[in-house]
């Protein structure tokens, strides 16, 4: 057990060959030994959803370190994509990566699905689904392998919605009378003269029988409910309220001939009828650009205005604007208000419908899984398995040496089960995620097999309190770890505004990591919502302790803004033993226009995040205990700060859609890895001096047929010892149905003043799969050619210096079957 390996620059070899050869190392010796940890299996290790009624919580895990380039989406969709830089731990930088679908633990009600896909070398997107219109706020993670994003607006869930006849709105009602028979207009309509309120008859079978209830209403709330069944006791001695959540309604009713009722909402001062429709023109100019803080603000001042002529649209439009800003709950409460106040107005008929298919809409949707319902009780089950099969074979060829070959190949089997329990108060849910991966060809380093495990764990919600309880392997994000763990976290939401939760366990790092025996940790948080969640913050403390002395103390604090079509993330952590700081992040997305998205990312780290166990790096030994009998405390902790280099990253992003089938890409970025100085026996390193990049891309979509994707980028990188300039094509094609193919080829120059000469690498490739309803398969083929003019190596046996060409040819095939259910 340790903390994750240094960060160097991948070596340009096969990222079969270094997987297998890292199949058993631990984390500690892989840091001893400087080794850089590629992953094995998949590259999304886990995502996890939690969260509140108000929001939702995803934590992504991936098997090795990612840099944030940006995300689409800085306003309400049911969409966003995410892309990311592959770190130098994630293999050779020319690779690309297979297509994936992680399952979203906990999350079936919120995601349809989650996709990674690599369209550039070294680039990967990550796009969620949604099962509706939310706001998305992206957030690294400390660890810099883990994203967190939280959903906002998640309080209703978008559906199917099937109406053959008008349907009475949710909400509470009072059922006047009940019948076998339908109840006659004039009754319905008597029943609306002399209670004051929308009439409507309802019907539903009881023991197969119909019956026909008259009822009026809705009423926002119960009490106002109870209250009108006061008033109407009197004229139906058997009236009671009823609570319409899920209406099983099969008839309408004319609606109630009332006048307007007063107002229940305070009033302001009256303002002149001038200014009353100018506040109406610039609200419905909001609503329009989609500004909706802007239009709830101007038509809340109008509402509040003593009764008028106009007010009628305002009332209309507030309920409309909230609709569309994703507050479902809220743009329900303005509709019924508009319908007590004019149910004869203009829009009566249009709002009633509006709130009918809202009601319709939050009912909950099935999705995928297998659902067995009980009295106040739903269960399901939802999973996915996968098995794949790698081969590569390498070929070298060095002036002054025979050609040498060699030949890997390995399977990997992975699956991930959620099954859950939705009771009335408690939901129970458990998770279990992980895979085995086994080499067929000789391992370099321990046995031929290994197995992860990315989540095992219960959980236990109570609904009514608002408190959660989960124990296992887990990843959760608000509570400073930096990565999996095994252990106990239990969070609590006092209310709206206010949550507290706290982890302790062993921290585990990675998948392949097994319990830790000698590692300990604790930590807590608090967060609090401002109202409208337009500002969040985060604070944590964390406590993690080796067997020999303390390996992190660390407090940290976020800050998220977002509103409409921006965001912004801040991001602080603090080691209280080291007295450094760990990380400091920065980003910021905004839409400019209709068209432009405009992001930033500013990132302060030490690489690999600051502890005592990157005192191990360099050194012959992997254990700390050892390491402790030859040196002090305070010695230690020096090592571990002389071992830890620091990073300074920027990245600037734009995009920009032009029409329906084009979008334009941008990202000009800048890294900086500082050098560590020569201690205890470990030479120094340098630092890598500014390695700035610049990449574009186009992207068309249904250019040459309906579906069909086209991505032509053009890469730029330039640092002190190392120019490249690379460019690719990506093309996507529709074969048949569910049936995908397409090539792909990347061409890259590079100069390398360290080996000398020019390095040219062409890397063709072809991809297909064929995605059905619950099952993928997937097939990869590529041929990579590297060829080196003149360059200064080391023959492997004799280790002579020869100065000459150089030349690698390098056969992969990977082949793929995932399935859902």
């Amino acid at each position: 057990m340790g903390s994750p390996p240094p960060r160097r620059r991948a070596a340009r070899e096969s990222c079969l060959a270094a997987l297998i050869a890292l199949l058993c190392a631990e984390p500690h010796a892989r840091a001893a030994l400087g080794v850089p940890q590629a992953p094995l299996g998949p590259l999304v290790q886990s995502i996890e959803a939690s969260g509140s009624a108000r929001h939702v919580d995803l934590t992504v895990q991936f098997a090795c370190s990612m840099r944030y380039l940006g995300h689409t989406s800085t306003q309400y969709g049911e969409s966003t994509t995410i892309r990311l830089m592959l770190g130098p731990d994630c293999g050779p930088p020319t690779q690309t990566i297979p297509p994936e679908l992680p399952l979203v633990g906990g999350g079936a009600e919120y995601v349809r699905g989650a996709r990674v896909e690599s369209w550039m070398p070294g680039e990967i997107t990550l796009r969620f689904d949604f099962t509706r219109s939310v706001s998305i706020v992206v957030m690294p993670l400390t660890s810099g392998f883990g994203l967190r994003l939280r959903l906002l607006h998640t309080r209703a869930r978008r559906g199917s919605v099937h109406l053959s006849v008008p349907l009475p709105p949710s909400g509470y009602s009072v059922n006047l009378e009940s019948a076998r028979t339908p109840f006659p207009p004039a009754a319905v309509s008597a029943a609306a003269r002399t209670q004051g309120a929308q009439a409507y008859v309802s019907q539903a079978p009881v023991d197969g029988v119909p019956w026909y209830r008259l009822r009026i209403g809705p009423f926002a709330t119960r009490a106002a409910a109870e209250a009108a069944l006061r008033r109407a006791i009197a004229a139906y001695p058997h009236a009671w309220v009823t609570e319409e959540a899920a209406p099983a309604v099969l008839a309408g009713a004319p609606p109630a001939a009332v006048a307007p009722i007063a107002a229940t909402l305070p009033a302001d001062p009256p303002l002149p009828d001038a200014e009353r429709a100018r506040l109406l023109r610039e609200a419905r100019v909001a609503l329009a650009a989609h500004r909706y803080p802007r239009a709830l603000d101007l038509l809340t001042r109008l509402v509040r205005q003593p009764e008028y002529p106009g007010r009628a649209e305002a009332q209309e439009l507030l309920g409309l604007t909230r609709e569309r800003a994703g507050q479902l709950a809220e743009a329900q409460a303005e509709y019924r208000e508009y319908l007590r106040r004019y149910p004869n107005g203009p829009a009566a008929t249009s709002v009633r419908m509006r709130l009918q298919l809202l009601a319709s809409a939050t009912l909950p949707s099935r999705g995928l899984g297998r659902y067995r319902t009980a009295a106040g009780r739903r269960y399901s089950a939802n999973g996915g398995a996968s098995v794949s099969y790698v081969y590569s074979r390498d070929q070298t060829r060095l002036a002054g040496a025979a050609p040498t070959t060699t030949a890997n190949s390995a399977a990997i089997v992975y699956g991930d089960l959620l099954l859950r329990d939705h009771g009335s108060r408690y939901d129970v849910s458990a998770h279990a995620d992980g895979g085995y991966s086994h080499s067929f060809t000789m391992p370099l380093v321990g046995n031929a097999g290994q197995d992860q495990v990315s989540a095992a764990y219960g959980e236990v919600t109570d609904q009514r309190v608002g408190w959660t309880a989960r124990i296992g392997r887990q990843a959760i994000a608000t509570v400073g770890t930096a990565g999996l763990f095994d252990g106990l976290y239990l969070g609590i939401h006092p209310n709206g505004s206010w949550a507290f939760s706290g982890a302790v366990g062993l921290p585990a790092y990675t998948s392949y990591s097994t319990p830790a025996a000698r590692e300990r940790f604790g930590t807590v948080a608090a967060e609090y919502r401002t109202p409208g969640e337009a500002w969040t913050f985060d604070a944590y403390a964390l406590d993690e302790t080796d067997a020999v002395a303390t390996e992190r103390r660390s407090v940290g604090l976020q800050a998220r803004y977002a509103a409409l079509a921006r965001t912004a993330v801040l991001l602080v952590d603090y080691d209280l033993v080291f007295k450094q700081l760990n990380a400091a992040t920065l980003i910021g997305n905004t839409r400019i226009g209709s068209s432009w998205i405009v992001g930033f990312d500013l990132d302060h780290r030490r690489s690999p995040l600051l502890g005592l166990s990157n005192a191990l790096i360099g050194q012959t030994t992997a254990d700390l205990r050892t390491l402790s009998t030859l040196y002090t405390p305070s010695q230690l902790r020096q090592m571990a700060i002389d071992r830890t280099a620091t990073s300074n990253a920027a990245v600037i992003s734009a995009n920009r859609s032009f029409g329906a089938h084009w979008q334009f890409i941008v990202d000009l970025s800048a890294l900086e890895l500082s050098g560590t100085p020569a201690s205890f026996g470990v030479a120094a390193t340098r630092s890598t001096g500014l390695d700035k990049n610049l990449s574009l891309q186009v992207a068309g979509t249904s250019l040459l047929q309906a579906g069909d994707v086209q991505l032509v980028g053009v890469r730029y990188d330039d640092s002190p010892t190392i120019r490249s300039e690379t460019i690719s094509w990506n093309g996507r094609f529709v074969v048949h149905g569910g049936f995908h193919a397409g090539p792909q080829l990347s061409i890259e120059r590079l100069n390398d003043t360290l080996v000398g000469g020019t390095q040219m690498l062409y890397l063709p490739q072809l991809q297909a799969d064929w995605i059905g309803r619950r099952s993928m398969v997937e097939l990869t083929a590529g041929y990579q050619i590297i060829a080196q003019a003149r360059s200064s190596q080391i023959l492997p046996v004799t280790g002579t210096p020869v100065t000459g060409a150089f030349q690698e040819r390098s056969l992969y095939v990977t082949a793929a079957y995932r399935l859902r259910f």
